[in-house]
């Protein structure tokens, strides 16, 4: 996430008709060779974006919104490019030519010449942001003793169980819940945000990946193999075996594979497996990417992709995702991958 050197004078939100209205007022120094303006957020409906011109150094913008949402400002330069979005080094004044912020009335955003944001003006929800901000530069001071990520979340959840911001932070673990991790953040929210439409699907959601948490029995089921011969999951009974669901154009799949490589050669010889259920529709692909990360160990395809019976019986709703397998067929690790693999690996194999 984009740090920004946030100073908020806490308002009161304008509200029309039970939404929030919110106005927001730009000045940009003279130096900084910006010409536009990009706001993006989710106006409650769909993902919005705006751009706006910038004239003498000036502009504007509002719109009325269920609720405030998280928006990014990017500054534009002469030749369209986005400046300094990806390489600008980040220091802890914050990103350059980047205000991130939740809007709530009327809000004023300073640019200096180099493209530092400085934020005035909203309400709750912004002092909230601010908040978030602060605990992470904090625990960035811890180094090696910093909390994980999720812990960070969940602090900051349990103090601020009301504001968007906390929503906004449980969707990022919403599309692999993990019960241990997600099951605290949803139950810090407030009731008002545990009985909106979005926070009941993802308690059906944390209900069905229960079935599949550590210390529950695996589901057994057959797929085929590249050569068309049917590979079961109980077939591996006796070893632990690490349920891999992937797919050739899965980025972060292929990506974690040369990792995946180096632990299953350190443990196959020690009653270690690998079976990678595959939700590609295209065999042909399929078959390419196996060869090309030259992967070993046995692959199965599940024919009907996400929406097949085997990722739906795992509630696989995104991949990469993994399931590890002891020799009784229980679950004993999840979304385990790199050194947290090998490390859980070597504890239950090497001692």
């Amino acid at each position: 996430m984009h740090k920004t050197m946030l100073a908020a004078a806490i308002l009161c939100a304008a509200v029309v008709n039970g939404q929030t209205k919110f106005t927001i007022n730009a000045k940009i120094a003279a130096g900084n060779p910006v010409t536009r303006a990009v706001l993006e957020y989710d106006n409650g409906k769909v993902f919005k974006s705006d751009t706006v011109s910038i004239k003498l150094g000036k502009f504007s913008f509002s719109d009325v919104v269920p609720r405030p949402p998280l928006l990014q400002i990017t500054l534009i330069g002469p030749e369209s490019s986005r400046l300094d979005r990806d390489t600008a080094e980040n220091d802890d004044q914050g990103s350059k030519n980047i205000a991130l912020f939740y809007p709530e009335g009327e809000m004023n955003v300073s640019f200096d010449s180099v493209g530092i944001a400085t934020v005035t003006g909203g309400g709750k929800e912004n002092k909230a942001h601010d908040a978030f901000l602060e605990m992470l530069k904090e625990n960035q001071k811890l180094g090696d003793q910093a909390l994980p990520f999720e812990q960070i979340i969940t602090a900051f959840i349990k103090k601020y169980p009301d504001a968007y911001m906390s929503f906004d932070l449980i969707e990022t673990f919403a599309g692999a819940i993990q019960p241990s991790i997600f099951e605290p953040m949803l139950t810090s929210l407030s009731a008002r945000l545990r009985n909106t439409d979005k926070a009941k699907k993802w308690k059906i959601a944390l209900d069905r990946a229960k079935k599949f948490d550590v210390g529950q029995p695996s589901i057994d089921f057959a797929l085929k193999d590249v050569a068309g011969t049917p590979v079961s999951l109980s077939s591996f009974r006796g070893h632990y075996v690490l349920l891999d669901f992937w797919a050739s154009w899965c980025g972060p799949c292929r990506a974690a594979n040369p990792e995946l490589l180096a632990v299953y050669n350190k443990f196959r010889d020690r009653k270690f497996e690998i079976l990678a259920v595959s939700l590609d529709n295209r065999k042909d692909a399929w078959i390419k990417a196996i060869a090309e990360d030259k992967l070993p160990w046995k692959q199965v395809r599940d024919l009907e992709g996400a929406a097949g019976s085997v990722a739906k019986t795992y509630n696989i709703s995104q991949i990469p995702q993994n399931l590890l397998i002891d020799p009784n067929g229980i679950i004993v690790g999840r979304n385990l991958g790199g050194k947290a693999l090998e490390d859980k690996l070597s504890d239950l194999l090497l001692k």
